[in-house]
């Protein structure tokens, strides 16, 4: 079965940095998987939603249908999305879970951090009036009650976040152990030639 991993979390939160780092390692193991950006995924398939809590509901309902198509066909998921309503939380998990395993993955981060990191100062243009409907400002924000990975982007690194999530993935069997020792590797032609031409000087090979 495959899965879909799904980072929520209030907005500067650092859900779409791990989000990548998450799907570079798995990348790095062959495994196949897509990153839903959150941002990209409203920009280029929903343009058509603002950010009414009911066409925030359709953007991770229909974000989730996306995760459930590839799911079945073998290929992960990972998605960056705020998802900031409990019921939604809930609708994707059901949306996905009989196609693919689903990982609600909590990026935690208090508002006041959030709003010291926030790249883009939305927090700010949300206080003065000028973003309705930015959520942990003027429209509500609810943790998930039970996740099934909570990171902590202020007290841990995004190395130490990205390995709690790995471990979260072998610890379930949805990849395999990271192996303790890897004596295995790929040459290519020239270096395969190289190390012959060298050992054949050294006098080893004929």
């Amino acid at each position: 079965m495959s899965f879909t991993l799904w980072f929520m979390g209030r907005p500067a939160a650092g859900k779409s940095t791990l989000a990548s780092r998450v799907e570079e390692y798995l990348r790095e193991r062959h495994i196949n998987v897509e990153n839903l950006d959150g941002d990209e995924i409203r920009q280029n398939l929903h343009p058509d939603l603002g950010f009414s809590r009911e066409d925030r509901a359709t953007n991770n309902r229909r974000t989730a249908f996306i995760c459930k198509l590839l799911n079945r066909n073998g290929i992960a998921t990972v998605t960056g999305m705020i998802t900031p309503f409990r019921e939604a939380q809930n609708q994707a998990r059901d949306i996905i879970e009989p196609e693919g395993k689903f990982v609600l993955i909590y990026v935690k981060c208090s508002l006041e951090e959030a709003k010291r990191r926030d790249p883009k100062e939305l927090y700010e243009q949300a206080e003065r009036g000028d973003i309705e409907k930015f959520t942990g400002v003027n429209h509500p924000f609810q943790p998930p009650h039970n996740p099934e990975v909570v990171l902590d982007t202020e007290t841990h690194s995004v190395e130490e976040n990205v390995d709690q999530v790995i471990e979260h993935l072998e610890s379930k069997s949805l990849i395999e152990d990271t192996p303790q020792k890897d004596y295995s590797f790929d040459l290519s032609g020239s270096e395969e030639t190289e190390i012959k031409s060298r050992l054949q000087d050294l006098g080893y090979l004929e």
